[in-house]
């Protein structure tokens, strides 16, 4: 009996205990300090800002500071439309299903005293089709950091595909005289592992002990 007992713990051991399968992304919190893993793009008319991005502490979640890339995202040239840009990484997908993805991002006011009215639009783009966008709209006050996150899912084959996260503003990218924008915690995370043969076998030695087991006491 203990001996069975043993089988069926094992058993259903290995089919509970399969983990769901890692982010996909590479280097999405930032732990190495720098953009590792990461490609830095501009939409047409667009500008991350002088030296940006790069990686710095600061409090984008509310949580306390952590590494973060640093925009100051908007336009080269006034025309009116929505500009700036992010980064970009190629993926690959280890099956096909739903994926999970989540980031979250922030915007300080400059210390100018003029309020600006766009705190920057965040977006996550999968092979050119954006999946979730949040507008911060405007500040009410110099040095005011407003906070938001995306979240969401997204079905994916198995395979290669481009994730890119965009900031972009309506408006000139002017240094000290703009908000700056900040993003972390980027994750697309693959759905959960089904039981693998070996597995499964496992569970049905488990189930075959019980069943001898039964027959000999009868």
């Amino acid at each position: 009996m203990r001996t069975l007992h043993l089988l069926v713990v094992i058993s259903l051991f290995a089919v509970v205990e399969m983990p769901a399968l890692a982010n996909t992304i590479t280097n999405g919190n930032f732990g190495t300090g720098d953009l590792t893993g990461w490609t830095v793009f501009t939409t047409a008319n667009g500008t991350n800002g002088t030296g940006l991005p790069k990686v710095v502490p600061f409090n984008a979640t509310g949580g306390g500071a952590t590494n973060s890339a640093q925009f100051d995202v908007g336009e080269v040239s006034s025309d009116s439309t929505p500009q700036g840009g992010g980064l970009s990484q190629t993926i690959t997908a280890p099956v096909s299903g739903i994926y999970t993805f989540a980031e979250a991002f922030a915007s300080q006011d400059d210390a100018s005293g003029l309020i600006n009215a766009d705190g920057g639009t965040f977006s996550l783009i999968i092979d050119g089709t954006t999946v979730a966008s949040d507008s911060l709209g405007g500040f009410s006050s110099s040095l005011q950091i407003l906070m938001g996150s995306l979240a969401g899912t997204v079905s994916l084959t198995a395979g290669s595909h481009t994730i890119k996260t965009e900031v972009t503003r309506d408006f000139l990218s002017g240094g000290a005289n703009t908000p700056v924008e900040y993003l972390t915690n980027i994750s697309l995370n693959a759905p959960a592992s089904t039981p693998e043969p070996s597995c499964m076998s496992l569970f049905g030695i488990g189930l075959l002990g019980l069943l001898a087991l039964a027959a000999r006491s009868k």
